[in-house]
């Protein structure tokens, strides 16, 4: 199998490497291209072009644009296995091993900014592939995710992380690194130390300033939350809610390719006629998942910040209540991963609106900074690492039996209050 980690040494005159560099080459600007815009809206013909080449030289190495984006999935696990393999070979404690590994996708990604190593796509549109493809990336990503596991239960055996489920705690620590891509940019790249060092403190550390005790906390029951931007009749707006709803399901599960209008209509049990008289087309209804999720967000944040506590209680809430969401009977919320198969119009609202809410959870940092219930810390850096943690949230419910959002959610969010370590080197 080709990949852009593949090791081999051949010489460089031969057809053989010839061939592997262009190949690579494809790879890396089809997977820059798949996480920018999707899939959806990158053609063969586009990629071809920004290398220079014709389309029928992009065919002789992929079949189809879902071979491509096979491809590239695979190319990626490759890498992610690669950095997992070697930082559980290291003479070296759980937690350091754990430490290596996130530094070094900061690495990577630091390097493709600065335009030194290859674009790696992120697996945002797996379900959307054929069956055996699918099968085939999930089985990959099983390794990669085991390899975590294994880190974090010497880590635990070691006395140097809190006993707790290892894939609870694995999963947090992908949400970190997966979130990479989404916001580190050229800034970041010109003074990356000062980056990895503000996540890395977060990671082994926590933000609380003492330790954090979770709350018995009592979730907010929207159905009793007016969502000012649905339609004022009752009827229509519950009927666009259940639509906005299920949407959010099929999109999350299959991915904008593979979602069918006709088949949520079918599961909704409403006719074709009725489904289309409130929904124009797919893109539409994507959107409009979008601006359901961003309202639901806005009112939870919201209801957070009206308690009288501190930062660092209403941060709390603003994370439990957006992971309890995604479990509850209103949710699941659309995951932001299907952001780039919105059209460029619609992908600058959501962006901006995004940033909005990114905001105000940012605003319980800062208060926490201010009162001294959180650490001193970069509130940038743990703003950021706080979203990709709540984006990645509702990936746990394939890696936990029993999913109790009250006790889930205050174990998913124990590294990010608490941290990693329970003692550790200043060093690292």
């Amino acid at each position: 199998m080709n990949s852009l980690v593949d090791k081999k040494i051949a010489s460089p005159f031969s057809k053989g490497h010839q061939h592997q560099r262009k190949f690579q080459s494809i790879l890396s600007e089809a997977a820059q291209l798949f996480n920018w815009q999707g899939s959806r809206a990158t053609t063969l013909v586009d990629i071809a072009g920004s290398l220079k080449l014709t389309k029928t030289c992009v065919y002789y190495y992929v079949k189809t644009k879902e071979d491509l984006v096979y491809q590239c999935y695979v190319s990626s696990c490759d890498m992610w296995l690669d950095k997992a393999r070697q930082a559980n070979s290291l003479d070296a404690s759980g937690v350091e091993k754990i430490v290596q590994m996130v530094r070094e996708h900061f690495n990577q990604y630091i390097e493709t900014l600065n335009g030194k190593a290859p674009h790696f796509a992120m697996l945002t549109e797996v379900t959307s592939l054929n069956t055996d493809h699918a099968d085939d990336i999930a089985q990959r990503w099983d390794e990669i995710f085991q390899l975590c596991c294994d880190m974090v239960d010497q880590g635990m055996a070691q006395g140097l992380i809190e006993k707790q489920d290892s894939a609870i705690v694995s999963s947090a620590i992908f949400s970190i690194i997966q979130w990479f891509p989404v916001w580190l940019n050229r800034t970041h790249a010109a003074n990356p130390e000062h980056v990895i060092d503000g996540v890395l403190d977060v990671l082994l550390n926590g933000l609380a300033a003492e330790r954090h005790q979770f709350a018995a906390i009592d979730f907010p029951d929207l159905s009793y939350l007016a969502l000012d931007s649905f339609d004022r009749d009752v009827q229509n707006r519950m009927k666009r809610e259940a639509f906005y709803r299920v949407g959010s399901i099929f999109f999350n599960q299959k991915g904008y390719k593979g979602t069918s209008l006709d088949e949520i209509a079918s599961s909704l049990e409403v006719t074709k006629g009725a489904f289309y008289y409130h929904i124009k087309n797919k893109e539409e209804l994507l959107y409009q998942c979008f601006n359901r999720t961003l309202d639901v967000e806005r009112l939870l944040l919201a209801k957070a910040g009206s308690v009288q506590g501190s930062g660092v209680e209403k941060l709390e809430l603003a994370l439990r209540y957006l992971f309890n969401v995604q479990f509850s009977e209103e949710g699941p919320l659309i995951r932001y991963r299907a952001l780039p198969s919105l059209d460029q119009q619609h992908r600058k609202k959501i962006l901006k609106a995004t940033s909005a809410n990114s905001e105000q959870l940012g605003a319980y940092i800062r208060q926490g900074l201010e009162d001294k219930t959180l650490r001193d810390t970069d509130s940038s850096v743990a703003q950021y690492m706080l979203s990709g943690a709540v984006e990645a949230s509702p990936d746990l419910v394939n890696k936990v039996v029993d999913v109790d959002s009250k006790l889930l959610s205050a174990a998913y969010f124990q590294l990010f209050m608490n941290g990693l370590a329970v003692s550790v080197s200043a060093d690292l």
